[in-house]
């Protein structure tokens, strides 16, 4: 059975970019074992730089008894100069070290964050492959915001372009079967996600018309209102239109916006008199118009 995410005409194209992108992975594995060398080199270092601190202070004991023999016998003469020069001396010593050794750890932090980045984008990158050659759009699209920044990626945003379309239609044909099925909550999640897939579609006006419709099955007015205004910037059928008219002025009715109604319902009664609905439009004219 054929795939039906299948590549056809641009299938040599995709494969090659493929290729590139294994070739990316590749590289970025390099990158990590080079961090990771890096940093057990940096850890060495740290540990022997412990170790000669380690031995100063030994010979700083050692230097400190004698010292102190040398003050009870010298102080007279001065010596104690000297000695509190090599203290001081020891002092900017210890400093120094610390600050190297603070600096090396700081070092093998960035180290330490540079692999762990390495090693997500190595996943990512795999998964990304393994996403595509088996299909799953939604998924390869989600996966390729992570890879922006890699190299090769640019390759892909043709593909990437076309699984974004493929996957809003998908979307938003599964939306108008489960509004006409009567799944209102499922139809309003499918129409939302089809929009975060592809923002304006070819039939957004279409969308925008059958989204206000779910939100007036689940009540919700003031978003039914929204959409279906908005869908009047686009091109309609004459039925769709008629019927796209009367329930933006119902939808205005319910939320109680008494005065936009009444000119809505009376717009629709004058452009569509034919309408089934033109004589329940006119009669809630006329009940608005005696209210106002």
């Amino acid at each position: 059975m054929r795939n039906p995410y299948a590549f056809d005409d641009d299938a040599e194209d995709v494969n090659q970019n493929i290729k590139l992108l294994r070739e990316e992975v590749t590289e970025v594995r390099n990158g990590g074992i080079k961090t990771e060398h890096q940093l057990k080199n940096l850890a060495a270092e740290v540990r022997g730089l412990g170790e000669q601190e380690g031995a100063r202070d030994r010979r700083r004991f050692l230097h400190s008894g004698v010292a102190y023999g040398l003050f009870v016998l010298l102080v007279a003469g001065g010596a104690f100069l000297v000695i509190h020069a090599r203290t001081g001396e020891q002092e900017a010593q210890r400093a120094l070290f610390a600050q190297k050794q603070a600096a090396y750890q700081e070092e093998i932090g960035e180290l330490r964050t540079q692999l762990g980045r390495w090693k997500q984008i190595e996943r990512t990158m795999l998964e990304f492959e393994s996403l595509v050659k088996t299909g799953n759009k939604e998924r390869a699209v989600e996966a390729f915001a992570d890879l922006k920044n890699v190299r090769f990626s640019g390759l892909l945003e043709d593909l990437i372009s076309r699984f974004r379309r493929e996957v809003a239609r998908e979307k938003y044909d599964t939306a108008l079967t489960s509004y006409r099925k009567g799944s209102f909550d499922r139809a309003d999640a499918l129409f939302t996600k089809s929009l975060e897939f592809e923002q304006k579609p070819p039939y957004l006006g279409s969308l925008l018309h059958h989204h206000g419709m779910t939100m007036l099955r689940l009540k919700s007015f003031a978003r039914a209102a929204k959409l279906l205004r908005e869908a009047l910037d686009y091109n309609h059928g004459s039925k769709e239109l008629a019927e796209l008219r009367y329930h933006l002025a119902y939808a205005h009715d319910r939320l109680g916006e008494k005065r936009t109604a009444r000119d809505l319902y009376y717009r629709f009664s004058q452009r569509h008199s034919k309408h089934h609905f033109a004589p329940r439009a006119k009669r809630r004219y006329e009940s608005l118009k005696k209210k106002k």
